[in-house]
């Protein structure tokens, strides 16, 4: 089978209205669902937003390569994340976010992906630096790739 490619939409405008869910809070990730390990992680002494930095964080598409069966009967999905990049690309597991969703069966498929993601890290200055991002992810059974605004 394919893996299905996920077009994630790198938001670098204000986050208001993705803050909210009409059905109430974020759902709480775990550090097992996260994959943070609080004892090797590194707190940064700036982290920047998007309009801060010289060069935003660079999104890609991701792989979702385990779909779950049941995420196959919802017509389309969408789970919108908020985490640090660091200077080296990666994620900073600990910051991931969930910030909206309305499948869980596919928030989890992305967040194995997101784990193991790695992006171009923001600059400033000429040096890598700590980028908060938001980062929408969307897909539609139907073949076609959503791109949130």
């Amino acid at each position: 089978m394919y893996p299905i490619l996920c077009l994630a939409a790198l938001i670098v405008a204000t986050a208001g209205p993705l803050l909210g869910q009409a059905s109430g809070a974020p759902r709480l990730l775990s550090p097992a669902e996260t994959g943070c390990d609080t004892s090797r992680r590194i707190v940064p002494d700036s982290v920047y937003e998007s309009d801060t930095v010289d060069e935003p964080v660079a999104a890609v598409r991701l792989p979702i390569e385990d779909m779950p069966l049941r995420i196959r009967e919802v017509l389309s999905g969408r789970s919108v994340f908020r985490f640090v990049v660091e200077p080296s690309g990666r994620i900073d597991r600990c910051s991931i976010e969930l910030i909206e969703e309305n499948a869980p069966e596919w928030t989890a498929a992305v967040l194995r992906e997101l784990r193991q993601a790695r992006y171009r890290p923001a600059r400033l200055n000429g040096r890598q630096v700590w980028q908060r991002v938001y980062q929408i992810f969307t897909y539609s059974q139907d073949g076609r790739f959503l791109q949130g605004r």
